[in-house]
Formats: structure tokens, sequence, C-alpha cells
């Protein structure tokens, strides 16, 4: 019988201004590759806590935001990262708060892009990448198996 699989569950912040969409540069060591990562906020789900609650209390911790208006608008399967997982994407909409990077140590860089921006950027991690494309097609759901799935 095959072994029961242990899946981590992820969320992922989409940050609007205009028509462009926030990332962090993250060169913490977690996304280590050439230098660092371009990835939306981002953050583990607790044990005993929602995929929304998660959503909502990152807001706070990365951001130091409190939202107001949030909706999940696409989940992906990524067997690609070293604990496989089931990411979530939400986004917010209202909040309340000035945006900072409360996560300094871990992001060296946040900025927006639109979506054109981020088809060219190099160091788009794979699972941020392939959502937020699918995302613009109106898909909900969609796979990561690979990380060089998506990298340009």
């Amino acid at each position: 019988m095959p072994e029961r699989a242990m899946f981590k569950g992820v969320i992922n912040l989409i940050i609007k201004k205009d028509d462009k969409v926030l990332l962090f540069f993250r060169n913490d060591g977690f996304f280590n590759y050439d230098g660092g990562w371009w990835v939306l906020p981002a953050g583990h789900i607790e044990q005993h806590e929602t995929a929304q609650d998660a959503a909502i209390r990152e807001a706070k911790e990365e951001l130091d935001i409190a939202p107001s208006d949030i909706k999940c608008v696409h989940i992906i399967s990524n067997l690609a990262s070293r604990t496989e997982s089931f990411d979530f994407f939400f986004e917010v909409s209202k909040f309340s708060g000035q945006i900072r990077n409360c996560e300094g140590d871990k992001c060296a860089d946040m900025q927006y892009f639109t979506s054109d921006e981020i088809k060219n950027l190099k160091n788009v991690v794979s699972t941020t990448r392939i959502s937020l494309a699918n995302i613009a097609k109106g898909q909900i759901y969609s796979e990561c198996k690979s990380y060089k799935s998506a990298t340009r």
C-alpha cells in the first residue's frame, strides 16, 4: 500500500496597487539560488489554524496590515518543494495599516510589478510564477512538479 502524503499548508498574499502585484526578494537562504528569489509574501499554516486565519496572521507578521477583504483565489499542489505542500493564494483587496517589510532579515527588497514585468523577471519562484499566470486566466487550481518548469 502506498504511503499517505504528509502535506504542509502554505499561504501566499496577493496585494495589488493599480495593475501591479507586490513581491518580496528573499535572500535568507530558503530561496538562495542565484542570490535570491522574488516571491509573494507568504508563510506556513500552523497547527489548528485555517488557511484564511493564517493569511490574516501572516499579513500582520510580514506586512503590518490587517486585511478586511480577503479571498482565496487559487490553490497549487506543490510537489517541487523540499516539503510538499498545498499553497493557497489569497487576494487582499482592503486592509488597514501601511504596508512595510517586517521581515528585513529574510527579505532584502519589496516592489510592485506588472504581470508583464513578472513574466520577464529572473528568479521568480515557480509557484508564484505559475499561480499568477493561472489566476490571470481564471484558473483556480494548478500544479508545480518541478522548480525548473516555470523558470525563465
